[in-house]
Parts: C-alpha cells; structure tokens; sequence
C-alpha cells in the first residue's frame, strides 16, 4: 500500500513526512508548514475541513481530500490528535489505513503505536433493518411509479404528434396530386391539338412535362398509402374490374416514362379474357406504377421492360399472375431480404442517378397482402431482375 503518515504540532505544522511504500510523489512539504497546504491549493477547503474536525473531536477516518497533485484525484486521510500532536495517514483508496498500519510497523513501530487507537475506531457497516428496508422499497416503488406515469404522458404526446404528422402529409399529398393531373392533362391535350405543328424540340419539351408529372403523381400516391398505413386506414374499394384493361392503360402511361430513356415495355396479356377480378382499381394501378417505374430506373438506355399478365397455375383457378421484369443491373443477394421494408434503400442508384426513398416496394407488398396475395422478387446483380405479384381474381382476407 502506497500512502504517507503525516506528524504535526497541535496548530497542524508539519514536522515529519514518512513515506510508506512509493508514498505520494505528488504530496511534498517542508517542516513548520501547514499540513492543508501539502495538498494543493485546489485542496485547501477539505484538509481545513479535516483538520477541523481532528480539533473538535480528536479522530478522524477515510476524510476525503481532493488533490490534483495525485494522479489518482482523491486521497483519503484518516488520523488523530494525541498529547504529541497530530498524526494523519493518507492513502490513495478508502479502507487504506489497515495496510498502511501494516506497513508501517516494518518501518517504524513507533508511529505505527501512536496509529493504533484508530484500528478501533474505523466504524462498522450498518445492517439494513427491516423498517429501513421498506421504506426503501416504498421510495423506489413511488419512483417507479412516477417514471411509469411519465413514460405513458411521453408515449401519448409522441402518438399524438405522429398522428397530426400523418394527417399534415395526407392534406399536402392530397392537395398536390390534383394540380400534377391537371399538369399531365394539359400537355397531353397540348400533344394531341398541335399534333403535326410541334417540332422535335417542343414535343420533347412536352413529354419531358409529362414524364416529370406523372413520376411526381406516383411519389405523391405513395406519400398519401404510407400516411394511411401509419395511422391504419389503408381501405380497398374494391369491385369488379377488367385487370387485362387495366394493365394495357397503365403501361401506355407509363410508356412516357420509358421512352425518355428509350426503353421500350413489351406487353403479355392472354387472348381470352380473364374472369372479372374483385380489387381496388386504384391501389392496383399505383402497384404496377410503381414496378414499372423501378424497372425503367434501373436499366440502361435501350434497355427492354417486360410486363406479362396470366393465370397463376401454381395457386389453383381464381388467381391471376402479374410480372414486371428488366434486364438492368440486377440487387445484390444481401439486399433482397429488406427490400419490401419501408425506407429500405440499395446501395444501387438509377442508371441516370435517380435516387429512391425505399417507399414504392413496401406499398407494393402492402396493396398485394391487401388483396390476399404476395409478391416475390427474384434478382442476381448482372441479370435483371423480376417481381412476381399473385392475385386472387375473388375477395380475399390477408
């Protein structure tokens, strides 16, 4: 045990520094100095707090002195007052006066005697008793309880916030998808009446107004699903309708997008008609929108898009089967089992540096489980890729 014994006259001057073990490099002092100065000026308040106390009531243990002269910070002094004086043993951790004893009585047994009275004197640790331990108890229930009542306050604050946030993005996702259709009508009337007049420069300049609309149409219906997911009101209005129909009209919307990269969608559809399928026409527009609006991003200019609409012999009758596939840059096997996350980004940009908010294939799985179907991808960098989306043709429970 490293530690010094400090001996003084009854004012507190040193007279002797005795140093046990390594001692206390920091702690120096010359004789007929105050003791309370050894220990720093930073320390001055707690060794006259120390030497005070060995005034009044003649002992003292563990006193703690903070000293920026040890590395340690803090020592600790335990001591007395005798007929010759002061004697005050300092150790760097509480509980040092035993080893410190120890080690002096090697050294000098004299010291170590006028020492032995504090062996007595260290104070025993208190057993807890029962009305003790209750009211403890009792303290850290009511805290408990107090903490309980806060967390609930905080989760119904949050939960209220969030629902004003989801409601605030449902109102600007609705109010903005009504000018984008008025934007995308007008150049399409514009295309048709000056069809023969424009030159290349002004239908490019149209086309690039419809195609830059109709993407933001489709990030504003996946704004308002995911509101509606949020707060837990993503409804289906469904009823029967013609998805061959439906599928060739929203490929010929979506053939604006392609052709600004010149990519080209081939269309698959059965030459007999399809039983009429119970869905939500919308919802279901918004998926392919949002397939085929992934499949033009990720592929390279002249590249090729399919979509093909069928029967799904795997599920049995009454299920129709709907594929997008592009012959892009492919996902990466690790990236395929977040994919249908909300906000699950790839390390992948569009081949013209479109960017993503990971939105589109999460509403995608959620308007497919809706309709009592899945959707499956399956990809490998290098090949493309391709998303399958099987549903039932009658109303089904997800």
């Amino acid at each position: 045990m490293d530690g010094l014994v400090l001996t003084c006259d009854h004012d507190g001057r040193l007279r002797a520094l005795h140093r046990v073990g390594a001692g206390l490099p920091g702690v120096t002092g010359k004789p007929g100095a105050p003791f309370p100065l050894l220990f720093g000026s930073d320390a001055m308040a707690g060794a006259l707090d120390l030497f005070s106390g060995l005034r009044k009531s003649g002992r003292a243990i563990d006193h703690p002195v903070p000293s920026r002269l040890d590395a340690a910070g803090m020592l600790y002094a335990s001591g007395l007052s005798d007929a010759e004086g002061l004697v005050l043993a300092v150790a760097r951790v509480p509980g040092g006066l035993p080893a410190v004893m120890e080690a002096l009585e090697t050294l000098n047994p004299r010291l170590a005697r006028r020492l032995a009275p504090l062996r007595s004197a260290a104070p025993e640790p208190a057993v807890p008793t029962a009305d003790a331990l209750f009211d403890e108890m009792t303290l850290l229930n009511n805290e408990l309880a107090n903490a309980q009542r806060a967390l609930a306050k905080a989760n119904a604050e949050l939960a209220a916030s969030n629902e004003q946030k989801n409601r605030l993005m449902g109102m600007l996702a609705h109010d903005l998808r009504t000018p984008l259709q008025v934007v995308v009508g007008f150049a399409e009337m514009l295309e048709q009446r000056l069809d023969g007049r424009l030159e290349a420069t002004e239908r490019a300049c149209l086309e690039r107004i419809r195609e830059s609309s109709l993407s933001m149409r489709h990030m504003v219906e996946d704004a308002l699903s995911l509101a509606a997911l949020q707060a837990g009101r993503l409804r289906l209005a469904r009823r029967p309708s013609d998805l061959a129909a439906l599928v060739r009209r929203n490929v010929s919307m979506n053939r604006v997008l392609a052709e600004g990269k010149t990519i080209t969608i081939e269309l698959s559809v059965p030459e007999h008609p399809l039983p009429m399928a119970d869905i939500d026409p919308a919802k279901l527009d918004q998926l392919l929108n949002n397939l085929l609006s992934n499949a033009i991003k990720y592929s390279d200019r002249g590249g090729r898009v399919g979509v093909a609409l069928g029967e799904a012999p795997s599920e049995g009758v009454g299920w129709a089967r709907l594929r997008v596939s592009d012959d892009g840059r492919g996902i990466p096997a690790a990236e395929l089992a977040q994919l249908f996350q909300p906000f699950a980004r790839t390390g992948r940009l569009g081949t013209e540096g479109e960017g993503t908010v990971g939105l589109g294939l999460y509403i995608c799985r959620s308007i497919v489980e809706g309709h009592g179907g899945r959707i499956t991808a399956d990809s490998a960098p290098g090949r493309g890729s391709t998303f399958t989306v099987d549903l039932p043709l009658v109303a089904s429970s997800p």
